[in-house]
């Protein structure tokens, strides 16, 4: 179970109600809107201690609060209502009931389009979809999980080190399209692949090959 902190603050003489939060982007890389995550590096503010518990639990994380007392989130039972979040919900769960779909166009149109609800539990959902052997299936959750680039970075070194060589492969394919997008902490993938050079699968080494010059290169370019 993962909590983020609020932390109580005073802002322009008003007590306000911080939280870490990621930037939620577009397939164009804009950021679009931020929310409460545990690994963000930006912030979001709020009035109330209420607004700040709820953005939290809506984001599917538990919060610490300013006293430092721990809360888990409490599920709500779903109502038929015409609010945002409840129509948030019902399009949540209508796209995750096709995850897995035994038609592989279905369950691809699923996974690409559960990335746009960025939860702990979308992100388990995309790591589980980057093994699969349909490539629409698992190009759509290699794409999901580089959208949300460098929180999702100690994920996909794990990712590295699994028994299955098509997450494996998946998870260096990440690491070449976020190496790509400047959306990358180099330093951190460097390990992973060397290891990776000496795997038993030759697809798997010569991704892992190929990824490392690619990192190289652009590091080069930024110095």
């Amino acid at each position: 179970m993962q909590y983020i902190a609020i932390k109580q603050k005073e802002q322009n003489g008003e007590i306000v109600f911080v939280v870490n939060a990621i930037p939620l982007k577009n397939k164009n890389q804009s950021v679009v809107q931020k929310i409460p995550h545990p690994l963000g590096s930006d912030m979001l503010s709020y009035k109330t201690l209420n607004e700040a518990k709820e953005a939290i639990s809506l984001a599917g994380f538990s919060y610490i609060l300013p006293d430092g007392k721990k809360e888990v989130k409490v599920e709500q039972v779903k109502k038929h209502s015409k609010s945002a979040n409840d129509v948030d919900n019902l399009i949540y769960e209508a796209v995750k009931a096709k995850i897995n779909s035994s038609n592989s166009n279905v369950c691809a149109a699923a996974v690409s389009a559960i990335c746009e609800f960025p939860t702990e539990e979308t992100f388990n959902i995309l790591f589980e979809k980057i093994g699969e052997e349909n490539d629409s299936i698992r190009k759509n959750a290699i794409s999901g999980i580089c959208r949300y680039g460098r929180i999702l970075t100690d994920i996909i070194i794990d990712a590295c080190q699994a028994s299955n060589w098509i997450v494996k492969n998946s998870a260096i394919s990440c690491i070449s399209q976020l190496a790509e997008s400047d959306n990358i902490e180099f330093e951190k993938f460097i390990s992973p692949l060397i290891s990776l050079c000496d795997d038993a699968n030759p697809i798997v080494q010569a991704n892992a090959i190929a990824t490392l010059a690619l990192i190289y290169q652009v590091s080069k370019r930024k110095k």
